[in-house]
């Protein structure tokens, strides 16, 4: 959701909802932010605009999995594009950035499946995490040192 919602507290939204309602059709994005104190904001919608973002999200997702079909689409556009949207995968080995291009919109497309985009941002910054071993070559070689060994499981420890 954009940073720029216009903002009304829930209170407005209880105490006056038709006015809330007046401000939420005329928002550009036909959307609202609702302030609580002491608690999480939330975002109203119209039910219009979260379909048509739900339809965005699902072309795209589409769009990316046609382009990773063919090999010549994926090397010339997706590959090439990845480092501008995610510019820590430079550091990813180029096989490392096809799994990583791969595992994206197989979890892209399940978590629509879902309406859930958690596990999404989950991958990323797990994939994130490698590219930061990968770009501390100290870091990388303790990781891969034959020294590095499994010392087994740790006991909990005791309050």
């Amino acid at each position: 959701m954009p940073q720029n919602l216009q903002e009304v507290t829930f209170s407005e939204l209880i105490q006056s909802p038709k006015d809330t309602v007046e401000k939420l059709n005329r928002a550009p994005r036909h959307a609202l932010r609702l302030n609580r104190r002491g608690a999480e904001d939330l975002v109203l919608v119209a039910a219009t605009q979260a379909s048509q973002d739900q339809e965005v999200v699902g072309v795209a997702i589409r769009l990316l999995r046609a382009i990773m079909a063919s090999p010549t689409t994926r090397s010339q556009y997706l590959l090439d594009l990845l480092p501008m949207v995610f510019r820590w995968v430079r550091f990813l080995p180029d096989e490392d950035r096809l799994e990583f291009a791969r595992e994206l919109i197989d979890v892209m497309e399940a978590c629509e499946e879902l309406d859930n985009f958690t596990p999404m941002l989950d991958l990323i910054e797990q994939w994130r995490h490698s590219a930061e071993v990968y770009a501390d070559p100290e870091l990388f070689r303790a990781l891969r040192s034959p020294d590095t060994v499994d010392a087994g499981q740790v006991t909990r420890p005791t309050a």
